[in-house]
């Protein structure tokens, strides 16, 4: 089916082109909503059904709205266990979640997406690497070092990026084929970010217990974030795309791949 043309007589430019969506498309994670708006139109064209997954009842509501707008059911669940029948789903979208995964557990987690894939199914991952030693990526890397240090400090876990060797390494063993690897520029970092990061870690920063760490990270390590910044010109790292499938006969032609450039405006 051509993605790009609907069957009810609706055209929708969409950058998943080339894939058929006329079957069962899961989502674990909403990211900003774009891309499942996007998703949510163009399934609805194509007479598919789409299940959104994500642990915090906060993010399903802020999409909640979109159930008007095409066959989107939303859920509460972890990655760990998708509440789905084995060999249900045709595409499975893992949307900036696989971070939040330790390395240990990687190889479990892709065993639950080989589970509730049918034969030919097809998994793409979209999430980001660690930054760079670019210029252009001092200020995340600012910002990553001042979250492990609270991580540390309140004894939590840090989700900042996926260990992609690790993360490929786990979905070939557990039998996913033809992985295929693209990597996205990472947006451009604005005021309004700077803004909302310093916010974020100031609230982090306040539940330490160490009165003196608490003071080196809001006056002089959220200053070393603010001076990055103002180098000007920074970014987010890298964003990444890891695609595979599952082996076997399917009767939705999923084979087309959708466009690189597709995604730069509108990956989450």
């Amino acid at each position: 089916m051509n993605a790009s043309a609907a069957g009810n007589g609706r055209s929708i430019r969409s950058p998943w082109r080339g894939i058929d969506l006329s079957g069962v498309t899961v989502v674990v994670g909403v990211g900003t909503g774009r891309q499942i708006e996007l998703l949510n139109q163009q399934i609805d064209a194509s007479g598919g059904q789409l299940l959104v997954f994500a642990a915090d009842r906060a993010q399903l509501n802020a999409v909640l709205p979109l159930r008007d707008h095409g066959p989107l059911t939303l859920i509460q669940a972890h990655i760990r266990q998708i509440s789905v029948l084995s060999e249900t789903v045709d595409l499975v979208v893992i949307n900036g979640v696989l971070r939040e995964i330790p390395t240990r557990r990687l190889r479990a987690i892709a065993e639950e997406l080989w589970r509730v894939l049918v034969p030919g199914g097809r998994l793409r991952v979209s999430d980001i690497i660690e930054p760079t030693e670019a210029e252009d990526n001092r200020t995340w890397a600012e910002r990553n070092r001042i979250v492990r240090k609270l991580a540390d400090a309140l004894d939590r876990p840090a989700a900042l990026s996926v260990d992609l060797p690790a993360a490929a390494a786990a979905l070939q063993s557990a039998g996913f084929q033809d992985l295929g690897l693209s990597f996205l520029p990472g947006y451009a970092l604005t005021d309004a970010w700077l803004e909302e990061t310093v916010n974020a870690i100031r609230a982090m920063a306040s539940r330490v217990v160490d009165r003196q760490l608490r003071h080196e990270i809001v006056e002089q390590d959220l200053s070393d974030l603010v001076s990055a910044y103002a180098a000007g010109q920074q970014r987010a790292p890298q964003r990444f795309v890891l695609q595979g499938n599952k082996p076997g006969d399917l009767a939705l032609d999923m084979e087309a791949s959708f466009t690189e450039e597709d995604l730069l405006d509108t990956e989450d």
